[in-house]
């Protein structure tokens, strides 16, 4: 029964709610974000990385002991990496932080195309001018490309996904139907307060749909019960809340309505 309302109600709100987000676009998007001469740059190192040409990097990652450790992991980070070319290299992720008078802070995640597997290498550069020195470096394995995993599926979902789903569907739904009431409804008292109660919902919700991970916030407040996020290589997650003011208003509204003149 759950399943039937998803097929033949859940589904089409949600092409709708989902409308100009189409992961091709957000691809295309992100590479136009993402500097050549920052991608030249990190994918520079991350390729030594991966060619094990590991004295190169040693040479370039700061010193101190933050770079003694990234030292000491170079061996485990570079064999991570399977032997071979890779069949494809795309960044996947990056983020740039600038202060006054500081050097940049940059951070790039490629992701190597493998027969068998995906490889993502993320490189954390302190950058003066146009040299730059490694302050960090992460490589981990997966087992399906970023893409495939950030694609928005039903198939092969847990109980728990239907449900937070159907959430996110009801919630705005709910609120948006106790709007139109309220709306057109002649109270005895004064609406806006009912309207504003009525469009928040509470609590939230925070739902991976990749993973299923969670976290719930108790004390939140969030616009018409729901939102939805995601960009080219991250998931979607789900911010469901609870329309209380809508299930009251729903509730007590036969009480606020005024009395008709007789």
């Amino acid at each position: 029964m759950f399943l039937l309302f998803l097929r033949t109600c859940a589904l089409p709100f949600l092409v709708c709610m989902l409308a100009g987000c189409q992961q091709s676009d957000m691809i295309k998007d992100f590479e136009q974000v993402v500097p050549l001469q920052d991608q030249q740059l990190a994918r520079h190192y991350s390729d030594l990385l991966r060619e094990k040409q590991l004295d190169y990097v040693r040479m370039a990652t700061e010193p101190g002991n933050n770079g003694d450790q990234i030292r000491q992991a170079l061996p485990a980070l570079s064999a991570t990496f399977p032997a071979g070319e890779p069949q494809s290299v795309k960044v996947v992720g990056y983020q740039r932080i600038e202060q006054r008078d500081m050097p940049q802070l940059l951070r790039i995640s490629f992701e190597y195309a493998y027969p068998e597997k995906w490889i993502v290498s993320t490189i954390v550069l302190r950058k003066y001018g146009t040299d730059a020195t490694i302050i960090g470096l992460n490589v981990v394995p997966q087992t399906t490309s970023l893409e495939q995993q950030a694609t928005f599926t039903l198939g092969g979902k847990s109980l728990l996904h239907y449900v937070v789903l159907g959430a996110a569907i009801l919630s705005p739904l709910l609120i948006l139907f106790a709007l139109g009431l309220c709306l057109r409804s002649k109270l005895s008292v004064r609406k806006w307060p009912w309207l504003l109660f009525i469009s928040i919902g509470f609590g939230q919700l925070s739902f991976n749909w990749a993973t299923g991970q969670y976290l719930f916030l108790p004390i939140a407040i969030q616009l018409f019960g729901v939102g939805a996020a995601t960009n080219a290589y991250q998931p979607w997650t789900f911010v469901v809340s609870l329309p209380l003011g809508a299930i009251i208003f729903l509730f007590v509204r036969k009480r606020l309505t005024a009395p008709v003149d007789s």
